[in-house]
């Protein structure tokens, strides 16, 4: 895959991610659980920053060299796959 695809595909992962951390915020504001609702409140704020960080990366990728962009993109895939994980675990804790 190329820079310019990659780029887009993980443009759209991230806004992807975005809605779905809104969404569960937004459920979990008309929660009555005042624990509950502070806890995960700042548990989806935390991957908000990682989110954010990402896309920040992603921004640097433009910058890359064509020989020296796939090492940073490895790195984005790592950082990605570790934040999907840990959300799914975070909305795992909620059922």
């Amino acid at each position: 895959m190329g820079r310019d695809a990659y780029e887009n595909r993980m443009k759209q992962r991230l806004s992807d991610l975005g809605i779905q951390i809104a969404s569960v915020s937004a459920r979990l504001a008309d929660s009555p659980d005042d624990r509950l609702r502070m806890d995960f409140a700042a548990q989806l704020a935390t991957l908000e920053g990682r989110r954010a960080a990402i896309g920040e990366m992603l921004v640097t990728l433009g910058d890359e060299p064509d020989g020296t962009w796939e090492d940073l993109r490895l790195q984005i895939e790592d950082h990605w796959d570790a934040l999907i994980q840990d959300f799914e675990e975070r909305l795992a804790s909620l059922v």
